[in-house]
């Protein structure tokens, strides 16, 4: 960071405060004028090292009482295809799992079409809180046809168990690949009580279609993510044919 601009060393070292949890998440952090008179930098300065934290969900700037320091978010690949548990994980993260319901039952047709299942077929329905230390974070209904996998949700307690290791070892059933959307709304009632948030907070609704390692439709996912937990990622690269 030798030759990078002042506001960007001092964002480092402010990121670095917050990273070894000197800062912790909600605590107030001097104004830019204190900052700027901490430092002896110009306020100008001070002002773009908060902005720039401020972008990238480290701070937030509260109307009227100041700015603290955000709540870490939570970075979705999207480019990748992985548990939720595992995902966490490697992030350094807890994961754990409130179970809503678990039980089979005959799908509604949204399922029953995504999951190409007749009429008289049914599914295992496992609806979920997901917490991310310890924090609600999403909302989250799994549905896998029930003669794919026999017997599945009284095999292991998952509120702390990974769906995808158990559908491994015991069924050999490898999700392999999905089709997924993501689509922008806001929290309804039963969503702000469920997530613990408020009632229009904005939130990403997903749908997820994945496949196992036969191409075969195996899982059909509907979950709604707290939008400001979430930052949603994917790396892309120029395709075959010239840009015009």
């Amino acid at each position: 960071m030798g030759n990078a601009p002042l506001y960007l060393r001092i964002a480092s070292e402010v990121e670095a405060e917050i990273r070894s949890g000197r800062l912790r998440a909600g605590e107030k952090i001097d104004s830019e004028r204190a900052l700027a008179e901490k430092l002896g930098v110009s306020r100008m300065t001070a002002r773009q090292a908060i902005q720039h934290l401020s972008q990238k969900g480290l701070l937030e700037t509260r109307s009227g009482q100041g700015t603290f320091v955000g709540q870490p978010r939570i970075e979705q690949r999207l480019e990748t295809l992985a548990g939720f548990t595992e995902e966490m994980a490697r992030q350094g993260r807890q994961a754990s799992s409130v179970v809503i319901s678990s039980e089979t039952l005959s799908p509604d047709e949204t399922c029953r079409l995504a999951l190409g299942l007749g009429r008289a077929r049914r599914v295992h329905r496992l609806v979920r809180v997901r917490l991310v230390d310890e924090t609600a974070v999403a909302l989250e209904n799994t549905e896998i046809a029930a003669d794919r996998a026999p017997g599945l949700l009284e095999l292991a307690n998952f509120g702390h168990a990974s769906l995808y290791q158990i559908l491994r070892s015991e069924f050999g059933l490898i999700p392999t690949r999905a089709e997924q959307s993501l689509t922008a709304s806001i929290a309804d009632g039963q969503t702000a009580r469920t997530l613990h948030t408020e009632v229009g907070a904005p939130v990403l609704k997903l749908t997820r279609l994945t496949r196992d390692q036969n191409g075969k439709a195996l899982e059909f996912v509907r979950s709604v993510y707290r939008g400001d937990f979430f930052v949603m990622k994917i790396n892309l690269s120029i395709g075959a044919a010239n840009p015009s």
